[in-house]
């Protein structure tokens, strides 16, 4: 029976414990988080001036890295696959601008919120304090970028997720006919998941990381450490643009996009040589 729990949850990130899921369909989801969810980013920069010390190509690049928030582009623009060519239709780009100028006797920073949308309000920088570049006297910079949807397979600055992680959960027991309360496994264990306090052995699985260090100086043999089967840990951290449980949602939905695809490629090849699925 499958079941799911949030364990912690954050305004950027979330870790959510898989019950009853296979390890391949959780490692399906994890990679989805980073390589399948769609969000918007600067795809191409259109410069008008630039009299700075960087070149274009520098500046275009720091420009795509800034994450752009997403929610609702998700709903509102074209599909990537639908955005190629030379002549992708109309529902496919939406525009930022940016101008600065150098001021006399000092440096300016040009930073990610001086990027304003043209038509789209909600197409905006999460974050207004990345630095793009440094402008000084009589330097100027004038460009337009515009942002679409990706994936991160295509490129990172397209994966909503700077973090996707599945992990074990662990399964510590301690044969208390064999433990010496020596204290060697608490010593030596990095995470702190076994603390002699108040003459016994204390054990916090959720600091364990199965590292076995406990196991490996433990002279009794009085640990055993194992994983539990059939249950994992997801944790995925948000880079903003989208919130942390709307890209696991999302990628629960991209699992299924492409397994549907599967499914009908399959039927596609097995009813040309005769064969009924």
């Amino acid at each position: 029976m499958v079941s799911v729990e949030v364990a912690e949850r954050g305004d950027l990130e979330i870790t959510l414990v898989l019950r009853g899921v296979p390890l391949e369909y959780a490692n399906a989801i994890r990679r989805a988080a980073m390589e399948e969810v769609p969000t918007i980013a600067i795809d191409y920069v259109v410069f008008y001036e630039n009299t700075s010390a960087l070149s274009d190509e520098i500046i275009a690049h720091r420009l795509a890295m800034v994450p752009l928030k997403s929610d609702s582009a998700l709903e509102r623009y074209r599909q990537p696959e639908d955005c190629r060519g030379d002549s992708p239709p109309d529902g496919c780009y939406a525009s930022l601008y940016l101008e600065a100028d150098g001021e006399p006797g000092r440096e300016v920073t040009v930073y990610s919120g001086d990027l304003r949308p043209q038509e789209d309000p909600e197409v905006v920088p999460v974050y207004s304090d990345i630095p793009i570049l440094k402008l000084g006297p009589r330097q100027r910079v004038s460009l337009e970028a515009r942002a679409r949807l990706g994936r991160g397979r295509e490129h990172i600055k397209w994966s909503p997720a700077v973090v996707s992680v599945l992990s074990y959960i662990p399964k510590i027991k301690v044969l208390a006919e064999r433990c010496t309360l020596c204290g060697l496994c608490a010593e030596n264990c990095p995470s702190k998941a076994l603390v002699i306090e108040s003459g016994r052995l204390r054990v916090d699985e959720d600091r364990c990381t199965l590292c076995r260090q406990c196991v490996k100086v433990c002279e009794p043999e009085a640990i055993e450490l194992d994983w539990r089967r059939d249950e994992y840990k997801l944790r995925v951290e948000s880079s903003g643009a989208l919130r942390p449980e709307r890209i696991v949602l999302e990628s629960v939905a991209q699992t299924k996009r492409k397994l549907l695809e599967l499914r009908r490629e399959l039927d596609r090849v097995f009813s040309s040589v005769g064969v009924s699925a």
